[in-house]
């Protein structure tokens, strides 16, 4: 059926991925919406998400810059499977520990670390990976099927994990992430990737590496330039998210169910928003797609500020949906297509850690300021800090950008 398929879904190993690839960030986010609840049901308080999603995320920026050496250092296949099978731990041990009640903050933080720590390096070792079973000319759409995957499974996950908290145990949650992570470790051992790691880049030392990359960022300012947008739109853009526990709560008087189909509504405009990317012909323009994405923010954040039903939260958490996947996979595709090989999972991690780096500290900002100021305030806040900025940057980056 695919191989007549002219893009990424002609390739048997990028289809066998991406299966894979859905089928662990369903438990995944099956997981993430478990731990939350928990978490904000503890003492009934932002801050502690915010303080959470800090202690979790932060340590990891310093695993993802290592994660980009490895990655151009060592066989990506090989990487792939050792991380997929450490991870089958920290669900495993959470299940056991939720089952029987042995838990507390510092218990989910400190098993929530391990798990981000490996996230951190797996993130920016799967983007590359993808370069390895598509040809260059369809990694744009490669990659946004990945966010399409990615994003199905966030608004089927805390569906699922809905369900089981209202019917079942929450402890189960756990235990289907630990199971989701089996196919995609099956499938690595039948995909063969297109590149094959040249042994004097493994020979090559470290500081031969890092000045490798530096010089080539020098070369490559507009780079730079889109990794700052990126960390300004994680620190601001996304962290709106940890506030729908208290969005749920207290202005829309909801529970568990309203909070997991809400948490849906996030992913199910993240699939529009990648169907969007995935279907658009060419010419491309990431740049204007990319300012896109921070339109579709302002009206979901506008919505939000405003709304005091359930269908126009969902309206507006669908519209940030859209923002994030009209946004990341575009700066990701970009960022690759203007990057040689040899420093590409470097620069892969710097967008990691522009992602994953800023995350902590705009949730625990944003968690924080929420115990202090009325939400409707804070979003607008939000807007007039966040959105100037980094469109004036995206006007600038229009007569800059050239591909690799």
């Amino acid at each position: 059926m695919f191989t007549k398929f002219e893009g990424p879904l002609h390739y048997r190993d990028f289809r066998l991925f991406i299966i894979g690839h859905f089928l662990s960030f369903t438990g995944s986010w099956v997981q993430t919406t478990a731990l939350h609840w928990i978490i904000y049901g503890l003492n009934k308080s932002s801050s502690e998400l915010g303080l959470y999603s800090f202690i979790t995320t932060f340590p990891s920026i310093f695993a993802t810059l290592i994660a980009g050496f490895l990655i151009d250092r060592f066989p990506r296949k090989k990487l792939l499977q050792t991380l997929l099978t450490l991870a089958l731990f920290p669900p495993l041990f959470l299940f056991l520990l939720v089952h029987h009640h042995l838990y507390n903050f510092w218990v989910l933080a400190f098993i929530g670390l391990f798990s981000s720590l490996l996230a951190s390096m797996d993130m920016p070792l799967r983007q590359v990976f993808i370069s390895e079973l598509v040809p260059t000319r369809y990694l744009t759409q490669a990659l946004s099927l990945q966010a399409f995957s990615f994003n199905s499974a966030r608004m089927l996950g805390p569906i699922i994990a809905g369900l089981i908290m209202s019917y079942y145990s929450l402890s189960l949650c756990f235990f289907i992430n630990f199971l989701s992570f089996l196919p995609l470790l099956l499938f690595t051992y039948f995909i063969n990737p297109r590149f094959i790691m040249p042994k004097s880049r493994v020979n090559r030392k470290l500081n031969e590496e890092f000045l490798n990359l530096i010089n080539f960022l020098r070369k490559r300012g507009e780079i730079l330039l889109i990794l700052t947008i990126v960390a300004t739109f994680t620190f601001f853009a996304t962290s709106v998210i940890i506030l729908l526990p208290m969005l749920t709560l207290e202005i829309l008087k909801g529970n568990a169910k309203e909070f997991a189909f809400l948490s849906s509504g996030v992913g199910i405009g993240a699939i529009l928003g990648a169907l969007t990317v995935f279907l658009k012909r060419e010419p491309f323009h990431e740049i204007n797609q990319l300012i896109k994405a921070h339109v579709l923010w302002f009206l979901g954040v506008l919505g939000l500020i405003f709304a005091k039903t359930f269908p126009i939260c969902f309206i507006s958490v669908m519209l940030i949906g859209m923002a994030f996947t009209n946004f990341y996979p575009v700066a990701n595709g970009l960022l690759q297509k203007m990057t040689v090989s040899e420093v590409r999972g470097k620069v892969m991690s710097l967008f990691s850690v522009a992602f994953l780096g800023m995350a902590p500290f705009g949730q625990l900002f944003v968690g924080l300021s929420a115990e202090k100021l009325p939400l409707p305030l804070l979003l607008t806040l939000l807007i007039v800090f966040f959105l100037p900025t980094n469109l004036y940057i995206l006007l600038i980056l229009r007569r800059k950008v050239i591909y690799a």
